[in-house]
């Protein structure tokens, strides 16, 4: 979604859909052109919701210093999404477009859940702006095909299999350009993608990939992998993906779902993700001084109205020079919001708990409430510390810690049931004596998070 590029690109993949479901059209017996035509509707769905993000959120200006309001906004997001069925079983199309607008803003208005003002990318961002931008934004305008246990699609999308490629989210995620195909059959599932363009869901259009330095190229990225699922409730997934002459990321996942008793379950993992530089580029372009991992383990049991977790995180990202990282962030562009990949730890937390050297540990406890007379109720605490990080700019260990509370109501039933409000706060502390982003390059000082979501979905 380059400015200038919109148009032509939509309209090629709008040409390419009327064309195919014409040609098919043309070719078919005049029954089964009937038949097959309508499966591209009536097997379609359109569905959408209304959104409210409330955020406040204060830092202190220094690790001695004062709490200064840093995030304080209310934003509203509506999306439509139209899914539709495959004409003759073969072809279709998948549409969505979201909008955003803050309703006030007291603070930065940098945030994930409008538009940034006054820049198109992450490598060009105007810091000088004062008011979030508002207005629309394509997120998904895909053309999909199908026959037998494959399956593929291209243009504006989400990767849906097994892949070292992920998404941003704000209550929409982000999307790239390019495709995926794969194939699924008697529990196994493959996938590869390539892309040539991004966006994260705070821009309204697609750029292209670049290194640290923000002015060299990245022309494409690419991604395969493949997942089995066992019988008994155990999956392995591998995944390989390059982005040209800069990153390679590759991870292993193996995952275990088990019922212990009626109203019992059990989940475990280990996750293991790996990265390294394609070649060494001996400048701001260079991530790491050898190859970066994090390893993850995860459990989660639910049992009755109670779910508890508990998981934990390692990470190595190594460095030698103040240019690298120091810090292990899944994806193959280091800027944020300039890809992401097919990560799944995250713990509502502030932190991303990934420095080098870094242990951190997770709890939580969460209880539905609707036994005790509070239908839709959950309320939940958890808490997370991280230790022993390291920096070849101090010699100050990164040490920290945050506290959570969740309190959350969904409709249970009626004309808005699925309507959810949650309300979750955090309680961040660093440790450390280092100003934000600088010893620790992924590291702030303590904050006071407290975020308010409304969601109401619809679907037609």
């Amino acid at each position: 979604m380059k400015k200038g590029s919109n148009f032509f690109k939509l309209n090629s993949i709008g040409a390419a859909v009327i064309a195919a479901v014409a040609g098919l059209g043309m070719t078919a017996a005049p029954a089964v052109q009937a038949e097959g035509a309508n499966q591209f509707l009536d097997d379609s769905s359109l569905s959408g919701g209304l959104y409210l993000w409330d955020r406040n959120r204060d830092r202190l200006d220094a690790p001695d210093g004062d709490f200064q309001t840093n995030l304080s906004h209310t934003t509203i997001n509506a999306n439509l999404d139209f899914t539709s069925g495959y004409a003759y079983d073969v072809i279709g199309v998948d549409l969505g477009v979201f909008f955003a607008a803050d309703l006030r803003n007291d603070g930065d208005p940098h945030h994930e859940m409008s538009f940034f003002p006054g820049s198109n990318n992450p490598w060009d961002i105007d810091w000088s702006q004062s008011k979030a931008d508002s207005g629309a934004s394509i997120y998904k305008a895909a053309v999909k095909v199908k026959g037998g246990p494959a399956w593929a699609k291209a243009g504006y999308f989400q990767p849906s299999g097994p892949g070292v490629m992920g998404v941003n989210w704000s209550f929409m995620p982000g999307t790239y350009l390019g495709g995926e195909a794969g194939v699924s059959m008697n529990g196994f599932e493959f996938a590869t993608a390539y892309a040539s363009e991004y966006k994260a869901p705070w821009y309204k259009d697609t750029y292209g990939f670049k290194m640290n330095d923000g002015q060299t190229d990245v022309d494409y990225m690419w991604s395969v992998g493949g997942r089995y699922t066992f019988d008994f409730g155990t999956s392995v997934e591998v995944a390989y993906g390059e982005s040209q002459d800069y990153l390679t990321n590759a991870h292993f996942k193996a995952k275990h779902n088990m019922t212990v008793r009626q109203d019992d379950s059990l989940y475990l993992t280990y996750q293991l993700y790996m990265m390294s530089d394609v070649n060494s580029h001996d400048n701001e372009n260079e991530n790491f001084d050898g190859n970066a991992y994090q390893h993850y383990l995860g459990a989660r049991w639910n049992t009755g109205p109670y779910t508890v977790k508990a998981e934990g995180l390692y990470t190595k990202a190594p460095q030698s020079e103040s240019y690298h990282q120091g810090q292990f962030a899944y994806r193959m562009t280091s800027a944020y919001g300039g890809s992401n990949g097919a990560y799944e730890p995250w713990w509502d937390a502030r932190s991303d708990w990934n420095h080098d050297e870094e242990k951190a540990v997770f709890v939580g406890l969460w209880r539905d409430l609707s036994d005790l007379g509070a239908k839709g109720w959950s309320v939940g605490a958890s808490y997370a510390y991280g230790w022993g990080g390291e920096s070849i700019t101090t010699t100050e260990e990164l040490r920290e810690e945050a506290y959570n509370l969740d309190i959350a109501y969904t409709v249970p039933e009626g004309s808005f049931k699925g309507t959810t409000a949650k309300l979750h706060y955090t309680d961040y502390n660093n440790k450390s004596n280092e100003p934000s982003w600088a010893g620790f390059k992924n590291a702030f000082q303590d904050e006071q998070d407290l975020k308010l979501m409304l969601i109401v979905p619809f679907s037609l």
